[in-house]
């Protein structure tokens, strides 16, 4: 199924306010081309990051560079850790760590340099310098091991790659974010459907996840009564304004640096008026008026004239007042 039949999926929804959605894609890594085409299969608007960065895949091979060395030296047990250290940023092009051995000592724990690894950004390369051999660690191992795990890294998404992505689905179903650490939305019936796709999409990325690890997602329903929806009101206020908010600060740098590109301009009038229409959404499934933060939307309003005086008049996507 594609995106348009999992819209057209409906099922009863009286006596529910939505669902509960919650997810985890912390152990993601999955081939990028795999991923762009399940995206594609799915039907999906977004099927890949808007930006995708080597320094990035070196960055995070080399935060996945770490071991945990026990050396038996006949009647003693000596521990290390071995991991890199980024270091102070000196030339523009030029992305600088060392991978240092930490000695675990009862009080003061002692640490040697081992080598230093640098990423070129002009030619995408990884050059390793200094090497200091050491008796209990394989620093040539760990070369090798550097140099696989990028190459993994620059073929593969993580898990910031993927969440926006996932972002991207959530602002489609209206998602609120729930006030509590993790991964959990709540979603308003009238976009039950698109649960549902989330979760097969999810469930899709996961069989092909190239790390250790659960990719996880599940939903439940959400009844509808006074309790719950005084409970979701509080959760819709606190998203609303943080997103007012944001919106109202960003726009404003926009404008006070003199931004007056078309495309940017229709793109913040777009999340503005999406912004309106979850409103909207909310106030029928929640069966009140949301006004309590009318003034300061009325604000971001009047940024929205001002960003369509910059188009020149171009952009057609209007505002109510």
């Amino acid at each position: 199924m594609k995106l348009n039949d999992y819209m057209a999926v409906q099922k009863n929804t009286e006596g529910i306010l939505g669902k509960i959605l919650y997810y985890s894609v912390s152990n993601i890594l999955i081939d990028r081309e795999e991923f762009q085409q399940i995206g594609r299969d799915f039907g999906l608007v977004k099927t890949k990051p808007a930006r995708e960065s080597s320094s990035d895949a070196f960055s995070k091979a080399t935060t996945a560079l770490y071991e945990r060395v026990v050396v038996n030296n006949g009647s003693a047990a000596t521990a290390y850790r071995v991991y890199c250290r980024k270091n102070k940023k000196t030339a523009k092009d030029l992305v600088s760590c060392e991978l240092v051995k930490e000695e675990m000592c009862e009080s003061t724990n002692d640490y040697q340099k081992l080598m230093n690894i640098e990423f070129d950004k002009t030619t995408e390369n990884i050059r390793f310098c200094n090497k200091q051999y050491d008796y209990d660690i394989d620093v040539d191992g760990f070369c090798d091991k550097a140099l696989r795990l990028y190459q993994l890294y620059r073929t593969c998404y993580n898990s910031s790659h993927v969440e926006t992505v996932l972002e991207s689905l959530l602002n489609s179903m209206q998602a609120n974010k729930i006030s509590i650490r993790g991964r959990i939305f709540f979603v308003p019936k009238q976009n039950l459907g698109l649960v549902s796709l989330f979760e097969d999409y999810v469930s899709a990325i996961a069989a092909k996840n190239n790390n250790v690890g659960d990719v996880i997602c599940n939903s439940m329903y959400v009844v509808d009564d006074e309790k719950q929806r005084l409970k979701m009101t509080e959760e819709f206020y606190a998203n609303y304004k943080r997103d007012i908010g944001e919106y109202q600060e960003r726009i404003q740098n926009f404008i006070k640096n003199g931004g007056n590109s078309k495309a940017v301009i229709e793109r913040w009038i777009k999340r503005i008026d999406d912004l309106k229409s979850k409103k909207a959404t909310y106030e029928s499934v929640l069966k009140q008026q949301l006004n309590a933060l009318d003034d300061d939307f009325e604000v971001l309003n009047v940024q929205a004239q001002e960003l369509r005086i910059r188009s020149g008049g171009f952009c057609q996507l209007g505002l109510a007042a």
